[in-house]
Order: structure tokens, then sequence, then C-alpha cells
């Protein structure tokens, strides 16, 4: 089949984007259908619904999801729309119930989807409603590493296919030990940026020195560390590369290396060293002792909104996103360093977090510079690293020859294009998987 390319924003020679994409009306309820209608969407963590009846309320996209476990343990994510009427059947935001009810007309849903009680069955209805037919509707869902992922697309590759080897990354941080994470949160904010903004930025370290030039100082100075400068960004040998549209990056570390992380500080580094001596031996059974030893996954991006670890940008408008935000901890970790992660991360990023305001004003002026009739007219430059990445002899995906570089960010644009312009999943391309998985570590955990 010819695909014909309705939309073309991104030019791969020159890496000119065009700016429309961010504030056109008309391209957002297309993103909605054809982006997180077709996505595999992260939406909770296991940790959040750990028990029978627990549940969760969450989004695919803009729709309101239900994501619950039934009496029996098993995972179910619904839409939050009675049957009837379309009235919302789940009012808080997480509870532990057996039934769902709608309060327009009191049809009651067994938290396993079934339709089980309709006022007036017999005198309204004379017996004649198919109530099985009249079930809550119902995402496919899946997990990797206890992270809960969704999708309303029945013809959608696995969760496996669609992470690919962007899992040999991810699983340095989310299934580095059996014993497995749990998550806090979130935290709920609003920001008057596109959604697609905050994503592309998962992996640009570019602005890092100069954007966070003043928090990043403040914290450098009190942990008593060298600060962070673009010639030290432009020499890393940190890692720059996307694989199906998620972008990572990584930094390279020895066996036992203490995670860089907001909360580690100087009063308990000794206790984060001595946790991840104690646990090294477990992360290179798990994961083989290359990925153990020497990746530390950075900040990236899971296509299509997936942001800087469990995170989410979630689409509220062309130029509206509701922010996400939660902390993923190892259960195995000492609750003492569970904590000072947990009080690091809501510090430093966050509505009132030191790095986020820095973020947030960028996101914000970068959407208003492309408000008006000129700003529209006039393309956004990713050319950084043009002609300067490709295939690597260690690392799997489009591997950037330098940390410092836009290859992820038209990488994203390129997907994005790829899905707006599919008309089903046969027009979406998966990298083939070709990395070598070692250690014991599945996609369950």
């Amino acid at each position: 089949m010819v695909l014909t390319k309705k939309h073309q924003v991104i030019d791969l020679k020159t890496g000119q984007l065009s700016g429309h994409i961010f504030v056109d009306p008309d391209i957002y309820p297309q993103e909605l259908k054809q982006i997180f209608g077709r996505s595999w969407l992260m939406i909770g963590h296991e940790s959040l619904v750990a028990k029978p009846n627990d549940s969760l309320h969450t989004y695919i996209g803009k729709d309101p999801v239900i994501l619950v476990r039934d009496g029996k343990g098993k995972l179910h994510a619904f839409l939050n729309r009675c049957t009837h009427r379309g009235n919302r059947t789940c009012r808080v935001d997480d509870g532990n119930e057996k039934f769902f009810t709608c309060a327009y007309h009191g049809w009651i849903f067994a938290n396993d989807g079934k339709l089980t009680h309709v006022p007036g069955y017999e005198e309204a209805y004379y017996g004649e409603l198919h109530r099985e037919t009249h079930a809550l509707k119902k995402a496919r869902i899946d997990t990797y590493a206890g992270i809960v992922f969704a999708t309303w697309d029945q013809h959608a590759p696995s969760l496996e296919e669609y992470l690919g080897d962007a899992r040999w990354y991810l699983d340095t941080v989310f299934n580095r030990l059996e014993s497995g994470t749990e998550a806090y949160g979130p935290i709920k904010w609003m920001e008057p940026v596109n959604w697609k903004t905050p994503v592309d930025n998962c992996s640009d370290n570019y602005h890092v020195p100069l954007s966070h030039g003043s928090s990043a100082g403040l914290e450098t100075a009190y942990l008593g560390r060298p600060r962070t400068t673009l010639d030290e960004q432009f020499k890393s040998p940190s890692k720059h590369l996307s694989v199906n549209g998620h972008a990572i990056t990584f930094r390279m570390s020895q066996p036992g290396d203490v995670r860089r992380a907001h909360g580690v500080t100087n009063e308990n580094l000794h206790l984060f060293e001595q946790y991840y001596k104690e646990t090294q031996a477990d992360a290179e059974r798990h994961l083989g002792k290359f990925r153990a030893g020497h990746v530390q996954l950075a900040n990236h991006s899971i296509y299509p909104n997936g942001v800087l670890g469990f995170r989410l940008a979630l689409p509220r408008g062309p130029m509206l996103t509701e922010f996400w935000h939660f902390v993923v901890v190892e259960k195995a970790m000492p609750r003492e360093l569970k904590k000072a992660l947990a009080n690091g991360s809501v510090s430093n990023n966050g509505p009132a977090g030191l790095f986020e305001q820095d973020d947030l004003d960028n996101w914000r002026q970068v959407t208003d510079g492309t408000r008006t009739p000129m700003g529209q007219s006039l393309p956004q430059d990713l050319s950084m690293g043009l002609n300067h990445s490709g295939r690597h002899d260690e690392y799997v995906g489009e591997v950037s020859e330098r940390y410092i570089s836009e290859s992820n960010q038209r990488k994203f644009y390129q997907r994005w294009e790829e899905f707006m312009n599919a008309e089903d999943w046969g027009d979406i391309a998966l990298q083939p998987r070709t990395a070598s998985y070692e250690g014991t570590a599945t996609m369950k955990g």
C-alpha cells in the first residue's frame, strides 16, 4: 500500500521542524485518535493497586480510566463511562471497592466490568436489556516491571514489541533487582504548554548547564560536587539514542556506583553506597554484569508521553498539559533511602521543584513564541548532530556520536509523523529486537 503523507513536519535532511503542530487546534483531536488511541500508554503501577478490589483513577490519553484489581486479584482497565448515558461510574482518585455505581440512574458494575444491576430491569426494560453487552468498555493491558500499560487498539503489537530494545536500557532502573519496585504519587498540575514540548525535552542535555545553571549550581555547591559545564557535556562518554521513538540517554558507570539522583546528599551518601554495594550481586544475576555494572539510565521518554521515568504528560488541549509525577523506588531499599529519594524528587521536580521551574519557564516561552502568525511561519531548528548517528557496535538503537545531540528529537517527530499518517499498525514500523538480555530479568520483573 502506498501511504499518502498528510503530515510532513520534520525535514530529516535539514532538521527543520514546523511549529504549527504545537498550536494548531485541528492537530490535537487527530493526535488523540492516531497516537493516544493506538499507542501503549503508562497508566499506573501494580503497587498502587496492590490488593484485591484496589482501584486507581487514571487516563489513557484524555479518556478517564479505572485501573482495578477484581476480587481474584486480576488487573483490568475500564473506560470510566456508564454504558447507559455516559456518566462516570467512579468519582474518587483511588479506593477499594467491589462495585462502581453510576450516580445518574443507579446502574451498578462489578469490578470485573460486568453490569450486575439495573434499576427497573423488569418494569422499565421488560427484562429485555442485554446486560452482557453493556459491560464497561475494556482496554488491553500488560505490565513491564510493575508499570501498567494500556491501549485501546486491539491490533497493536505486544507491549514487549512496542518497547523493543529500549527495555535493555529501561531495565537498569525499573528492573534492576528481582524484588522489583514500588511507586508513590502522583503529584498533579496543569501547564499551558503542548504535550510534545516536555517530551522532546527529556533527552535534551544541551540546556542543562544553561537553563539549570542556578539551581544546579546551588545543588552541587551543597553536595560539594563540581558544577556541570557545557564543555563537560560535550566531552561526556554518556550516550544519546532512540528506539521506536523512545528517547534514551544513559551514563557509563562502574559496579556498585551510587546512582545520580535527587535526594542523595553528603549526609546519606554512605548509606546509598552501602545499599548499592550490597545489592550489586543481585543486580548482576538479574541483568548480567555489563548492564548491572556499567549502564545507568538517565533522562529519557517512553513514546508518546512518558517523561523522566514514570511520569506522564497528559494531553488536555492544543496548548494545555496535565502532568502526573510519580516516584519509583526499589522495594529492597531501606525506608530511610526511599524517603530521601521521594523528598529529593519532589524538591527538584514537580510544580515547586527547583529544576522544574526552569523547564516550565522554557516550555511556556517556547509555546508563546509559536502562538503568533510570524512565530508559526518560522521553523524550529533541530539540526544538531545531523548525519552523526547510526548503529553502534555495543549499544542497540540509533546512537548519536555524541551525548549532546538532537537526534532523539528528530526521531520523536519522525515517529509522530508515522503515527499521524498511518491507517493502522501495519503502517507503523517496529525495529527488530537484537539486544542480548543477559541475566534472569523478564518483562514481568
